[in-house]
């Protein structure tokens, strides 16, 4: 959850009935390998599919592709596109900064592990605190930093919910308030992120996305 939540910060910042035959991936639909194709080179992926899903033309999706690390567990990809709102922020001089709102959706966190532990982190009630309890006991870790991502942790699993979704792979939550789909299959998990601001649009987005990005389904 660490990746995860950090880097939903950095960006700024779909399933409406995961029982119908339209919401269904396979479990041996999803390969690691083309998850990390599309990390690695989003300009993979169709922009005219992208740009159908979300009911935009292709010219107004931007690519966004998160190379801060090499460790492809700490990468994401985002597309993008402005939504016609505008919002208000204030610079670290103290002055008022009006910039264009953007949408977008995303994936990433790309990461080995077992289903046990997957399913430990959506539907244990201590997942958090041992997350906590792993950060601060980490001497790589700067302290204040530590401190500082234990506090964000505390207090965002006091919002988080989880929503098991059927039908997807071989194990998949439903995240809110942040929209975000976590899937497990055959020993890897990995994230679609939505912000669309309409829970009930991100949820059908979501799945459709997957769909696209792993080039399983036509749209």
């Amino acid at each position: 959850m660490r990746n995860f939540t950090f880097v939903l910060g950095f960006f700024i910042l779909m399933i409406s009935s995961c029982n119908s035959s339209n919401d269904k991936i396979a479990s041996t639909e999803i390969d690691s390998k083309k998850v990390i194709a599309v990390i690695k080179d989003p300009k993979s992926v169709s922009l005219e599919k992208i740009a159908n899903l979300v009911g935009k033309k292709s010219s107004e999706i931007k690519i966004y592709k998160d190379d801060l690390s090499s460790h492809i567990s700490k990468r994401a990809v985002l597309f993008s596109w402005q939504n016609g709102e505008k919002k208000s922020v204030k610079t670290l001089e103290g002055k008022d900064l009006s910039i264009i709102g953007y949408h977008s959706i995303g994936m990433g966190f790309l990461q080995k592990i077992s289903k046990k532990d997957f399913q430990n982190k959506f539907q244990s009630k201590t997942a958090i605190q041992e997350e906590i309890n792993r950060i601060t006991k980490d001497e790589s870790i700067d302290a204040d930093l530590a401190i500082a991502e234990s506090k964000y942790l505390a207090q965002n699993s006091k919002l988080q919910q989880f929503e098991k979704v059927e039908n997807v792979g071989e194990l998949a939550y439903w995240e809110t308030p942040v929209n975000a789909l976590h899937i497990y299959n055959k020993g890897i998990s990995f994230t679609i992120t939505t912000n669309l601001g309409n829970e009930k649009n991100s949820r059908e987005i979501a799945l459709k996305l997957t769909n696209i990005l792993l080039n399983n389904l036509e749209n």
